[in-house]
């Protein structure tokens, strides 16, 4: 998709979202249980996603949800934050169960401060692979794809939860996540945000939304 002065890509020092495979912007709404749900234009909401990442209420319940992106839905905000431990078991089950309502659904965190890295793949209802670089005692699931070529080429032949804490490998792994960023997982796994734009020749605009709170 091309890029233009009124369709920034999405930045932001720490980005956490959900990736949904659906264009039906309306059904991940209701799915997700969204209210006080209003429109606003794609470069207002890139700019609350950059502010909402920097909020420090956890969880913050406010969500942006973009409108398709290569047949895609993404929402983003710090509820779906991964890294932070009160809400990690609630978006995995969250995330679980909208990939087997949508058939696949993706959760990732970037940090472009070096704080960390997370993803969490799943598919038809079952987790595939949920990676926090900060906790790896809480991996599921088997590495694949370019996280699995990464560790290969860093000589890692098992899965990186697994290493001794003290050891090279864990170290050099560590010191860059083997540049295995979120990011990096989700342009192969669905849609990298902040390389993909929206589509100009859409009139479709995001959407801004309170999430509910946890059970």
């Amino acid at each position: 998709m091309g890029t233009s002065e009124s369709a920034p890509l999405i930045r932001a020092c720490w980005l956490s979202w959900l990736a949904v495979e659906t264009a039906d912007q309306a059904a991940v709404v209701k799915a997700l249980g969204l209210t006080e749900v209003r429109e606003t234009a794609w470069t207002d909401g890139v700019e609350l996603i950059d502010e909402v990442a920097h909020d420090e209420e956890k969880p913050f319940p406010t969500v942006i949800i973009t409108p398709s992106v290569q047949g895609w839905t993404l929402v983003f905000g710090r509820y779906f934050g991964l890294p932070h431990l009160s809400q990690t078991a609630h978006v995995t089950d969250l995330c679980r169960k909208l990939s087997a309502h949508f058939g696949k659904a993706q959760l990732f965190f970037h940090s472009e401060q070096n704080d960390g890295e997370a993803w969490l793949i799943a598919e038809h209802g079952r987790i595939l692979r949920r990676w926090i670089s900060e906790y790896p005692e809480l991996a599921l699931g088997e590495p694949f794809g370019i996280e699995r070529r990464l560790l290969d080429a860093y000589g890692i032949t098992g899965k990186p939860e697994d290493l001794d804490p003290d050891s090279d490998l864990a170290g050099e792994w560590a010191a860059a996540w083997g540049e295995c960023w979120a990011t990096t997982v989700a342009e192969e796994s669905s849609i990298d945000p902040t390389a993909a734009a929206a589509d100009t020749s859409s009139h479709s605009k995001m959407l801004v939304a309170a999430a509910p709170p946890f059970e």
